[in-house]
Order: structure tokens, then sequence, then C-alpha cells
């Protein structure tokens, strides 16, 4: 995952950053401005001005609220890996 910043409205959006996509290919789904790149921090600070983000992966807004519960469960599942625990994938 990679992240952008619009460069007109400041609308954070993840994009995938892979072999074949240009950021440049990729417009704001908010105003239609062009994309800068950002850091997972800077996408944090305009995630709480616009109360979240547009995700390109599938194409829809994620609330702030849901990505910070997202972000729970990884660090959860991350810390168990840590401690040596076991982690069962469904």
């Amino acid at each position: 995952m990679a992240w952008a910043i619009c460069k007109r409205c400041g609308c954070p959006v993840s994009w995938p950053a892979k072999r074949g996509h240009r950021l440049k290919d990729y417009p704001c789904p908010k105003c239609g401005g062009s994309l800068r790149r950002a850091t997972h921090d800077e996408a944090v600070e305009a995630m709480a001005k616009h109360g979240g983000f547009y995700d390109y992966y599938i194409d829809r807004w994620i609330s702030k609220k849901s990505y910070e519960e997202l972000e729970r469960k990884r660090r959860e599942v991350f810390e168990k890996i840590l401690k040596g625990g076991v982690i069962i994938i469904e």
C-alpha cells in the first residue's frame, strides 16, 4: 500500500504502487486533481481532516474509524506473533 495526497484538496488516497501502476494515472476521487506521494504519517494527518481516505484497491471510501479498527486488529496479531503465539488464518 502506498499513500498519496491530492495537491488541490488534500484528500488522502491509498493506491497500488506496483509494477505497471503510475501515480499520475490516479486522479483525486473528490476533486479530480493530481496526487503527490505521501508518507503514512502525512496520510493519517489528512485522514483526521477529511474523516477517512479513498482506497483505489477496492475503489471505495474508508472511514477513519474503520481504518483505526483494522490497524488495531493488525497490531494485535503482530504482537501475538512476537510473543510466540499461534495465528490461525481463516
